[in-house]
């Protein structure tokens, strides 16, 4: 059985999967940024519209209006409304609603889906063949048939008709059939654990995008206050000017640095409408949609990881399920050796028939001078033994391309492991240079705040140039864009060392 997409998802991000890695402080913190659902239900596929048949042509009518007149209708490229996608535009999105609302809509989440049960399907495929086969026939002819007798021949015609149930059983074949459900069900165990592992992927990719759209909010709201600084000190430039106290120059400078702030807004604006649509399209939805979004920015961020690399790595290797599906492969491709081994060994199978035979309107010459009818039960049991001693070395060269695989299979698992230990060291040691950067960001936008009013009291009183008012009105600016990329950098750097880890709640019900 494959696994009920509403009832054994693991969590992406769960209370017991990031706040496992940071301090027991800012667990409460990191729950509303950082946790994610997976819990899904397979969407309902839409129903396909159905195509009258064209028309015949008349012989009267031109091409051009047949064809005018049988065109199809074209398809409806409209999007679709929100009610159909399950989307509420009343409500206020939090990180997990998006992700439950990704899940339920998102095409790749409904790929996976369907190749875990096409691999569901197979299985069951191969276990057909533990069970007889059944086949009912029937035929009728018309025959002429002659035996030779001195002087002559017998000759007799007439019609026959048989109808029979055919039984055909494999009693004993060294293992293939066996061999063949193992690859199947560690096939299946290797499409769910895909399937997991595409849930965790789409659940990350929406929480990274999630992050980057606040991110550039934040820099609107950064890049507006930056405008308002620089408008601000060119009317106190102005006003300076008319009284005798500023140059043109020191104007000019003032004005510039306005349109540069303004540019600059536009610019954070275009950046907001771009991380919408990665966002969106993360989510499995138009970029059409008017989505509420909860507001991050004023919620504190955990300041230490609680875990070594050494034990996130380790608890990587046991529960990744893109590792468990290569793991559940190469199970797969020793099965497939065990069935190219027992290839060279025979099969055993039960064989039988019965059904009735009708002889009608059957007449001889030289005649008897009669026609006659007559019908019998026939049937037939056969225990078969079927050894292949010599096909042209086939079987050794099977046996040689399953081993090969098998190898093939087990590299690519050696390769994973390891390119899941250096990610999980990279991501752990980028969350942890995260966490040191927010610091220095929070220290330097202070900083930058207290050294920008300092400066601006400065130059009102005339203590201050214009050349240093602008210095520090633009430090102030790289301060506040610093203080919301060290923000996002650790979210995501969180988000990813979840990710590459691939912690799953174990606390998951099985009930819907």
């Amino acid at each position: 059985m494959i696994r009920q997409p509403n009832k054994r998802l693991k969590k992406f991000v769960s209370n017991s999967a990031i706040l496992a890695y940071l301090a027991p402080s800012y667990r409460n913190a990191a729950i509303a940024t950082l946790t994610v659902l997976t819990a899904c239900s397979v969407p309902t596929p839409l129903p396909h519209a159905e195509n009258t048949p064209p028309v015949p042509a008349q012989s009267a009518v031109s091409w051009r209006a047949y064809q005018t007149q049988n065109r199809p209708p074209a398809p409806d490229t409209s999007s679709p409304s929100a009610v159909d996608a399950g989307i509420d535009t009343q409500q206020t999105y939090d990180l997990p609603a998006l992700v439950d609302l990704a899940l339920r809509t998102h095409p790749e989440t409904r790929i996976s889906w369907e190749e875990a049960k096409a691999a569901a399907a197979r299985l069951e495929r191969n276990r057909s063949t533990w069970y007889p086969t059944l086949t009912a026939m029937a035929f009728g002819q018309h025959f002429t048939s002659s035996f030779p007798i001195p002087g002559s021949a017998l000759v007799s015609n007439g019609y026959a008709a048989l109808a029979s149930l055919d039984l055909a059983w494999t009693l004993f074949d060294f293992g293939r059939r066996e061999a063949l459900v193992d690859a199947g069900t560690e096939r299946l165990s290797a499409a769910n654990f895909a399937f997991d592992r595409k849930h965790q992927e789409i659940a990350y990719r929406v929480a990274s995008s999630f992050f980057a759209y606040q991110a550039a909010l934040a820099k609107v709201t950064a890049a507006q206050q930056t405008f308002e600084s620089a408008k601000t000190n060119a009317d106190s430039v102005q006003a300076k000017l008319k009284q005798g106290l500023a140059t043109k120059p020191d104007l000019l400078l003032a004005l510039q640095e306005q349109a540069k702030s303004s540019y600059d807004l536009q610019d954070a604006r275009g950046s907001v409408t771009q991380a919408r649509a990665d966002l969106t399209n993360n989510l499995g939805i138009s970029p059409a949609y008017s989505l509420h979004l909860v507001d991050l920015s004023q919620l504190p961020l955990p300041a230490e990881l609680a875990q070594s690399v050494e034990k996130i790595v380790d608890q990587a290797l046991e529960q990744r399920p893109d590792l468990l599906a290569r793991l559940a492969e190469l199970r797969a491709r020793e099965a497939e050796v065990k069935k190219a081994r027992a290839e060279f060994w025979p099969k055993i199978s039960l064989r039988g028939m019965v059904g009735n035979q009708y002889w009608g309107d059957v007449h001889t010459k030289p005649s008897g001078g009669e026609n006659y009818s007559a019908n019998a039960m026939v049937d037939t049991a056969m225990l078969n033994v079927e050894w292949t001693l010599f096909d042209g070395f086939e079987r050794s060269n099977a046996v040689r391309e399953a081993e090969a695989k098998r190898s093939a299979s087990q590299a690519q698992l050696e390769a994973l492991r390891l390119e899941i230990m250096r990610d999980i060291w990279k991501a752990y040691a980028d969350t942890k240079t995260a966490l040191e950067k927010r610091e220095f960001a929070l220290a330097l936008l202070k900083a930058a705040k207290e050294s920008y009013a300092a400066t601006q009291e400065s130059y009102t009183h005339g203590f201050s140039t214009v050349i240093e008012l602008l210095s520090a009105q633009k430090d102030l600016a790289r301060a506040r864009f610093t203080e919301i990329d060290s923000r996002a950098g650790l979210l995501r750097s969180a988000a990813t060392l979840v990710y590459v880890s691939g912690k799953q709640n174990q606390d998951v019900s099985n009930e819907p």
